[in-house]
């Protein structure tokens, strides 16, 4: 019996390391597969993975001190898309209940600049002793006439060409590559005035519907559908991130500056005793 007891024992210590060797690599596999450090959620469809969805932060569009998104505003979204696959795809769709489809790479002036025209020819004068002189100008009782020939007024000048929404933002992903949309990169103090890649392509989302009273803030989402040659459609809650960097902050308060008062107030009393 004491041998049998001892071998068991003896069994029973050499597997304990493997069991927990075993135990750990699971949980390290488990944990190396999920993307705490990221913001924003991630989808995969097909060969291609959409990564750190997001909308940006209120104030990276045009005003620092915005805090949310309301009704009509055009936010830009954010994201990286990795095809692992071996054909070129491409991104012929995106579609949401809040926004009626997407601007791509720019978004419409507020204010449309003219396109430039041709200035006018300056006005001729006919020479001495022209039929002009001698008849006299038109819708006169044959005064004689000035020798200046009318020019036309122009024509009003047309505007440049506005961007539109469209559903069909057509943007190339290439096979064995990941594009990011709207790259940027941010300076340290400054949150709401990103630095944009050049040649990044850029998406705005168009025309938001949300009611007056209940802005998009951040931490909230925009569910869409994104919708690919290859791959198919996919549907993900594209979150509406925070300031990346530090916000301009107001002056701090000191905390011992009521202790300082009380301090002073108690040798006053101590003086009138």
């Amino acid at each position: 019996m004491n041998r049998a007891l001892r071998a068991a024992t003896m069994g029973a210590l050499l597997l304990t390391p493997v069991v927990l060797t075993a135990c750990s690599a699971g949980q390290v596999n488990q944990t190396s597969s999920q993307d705490r450090d990221k913001v924003g959620p991630s989808v995969s469809v097909g060969d291609l993975t959409l990564r750190q969805v997001t909308v940006v932060h209120p104030c990276e569009a045009g005003d620092e001190e915005a805090t949310a998104y309301e009704q009509g505003d055009d936010p830009e979204l954010v994201l990286t898309i990795v095809n692992s696959g071996r054909e070129d795809d491409v991104l012929s769709g995106i579609e949401g209940e809040l926004f009626d489809g997407v601007y791509v790479d720019e978004l419409p002036d507020e204010t449309p600049t003219p396109t430039a025209q041709p200035t006018p020819a300056a006005p001729t004068t006919s020479a001495p002793g022209s039929e002009a002189e001698e008849t006299g100008a038109p819708g006169t009782s044959g005064a004689p006439g000035t020798g200046t020939v009318p020019t036309p007024a122009a024509p009003a000048a047309p505007t440049a060409a506005q961007p539109t929404a469209t559903d069909s933002p057509d943007i190339e992903i290439p096979a064995q590559s990941s594009i990011t949309i709207g790259l940027r990169q941010y300076e340290e103090g400054s949150p709401c005035e990103p630095e944009v890649a050049a040649d990044t392509p850029r998406l705005f989302l168009a025309d938001l519907d949300v009611d007056a009273d209940a802005p998009l803030t951040p931490s909230q989402t925009v569910v869409m559908t994104f919708t690919f040659e290859n791959a198919g459609e996919v549907s993900v809650a594209a979150l509406v991130s925070g300031p990346s960097g530090e916000l301009p902050r107001g002056e701090a308060y000191d905390f011992h500056e009521g202790e300082e008062g009380a301090e002073s107030g108690n040798e006053q009393d101590t003086e009138a005793e």
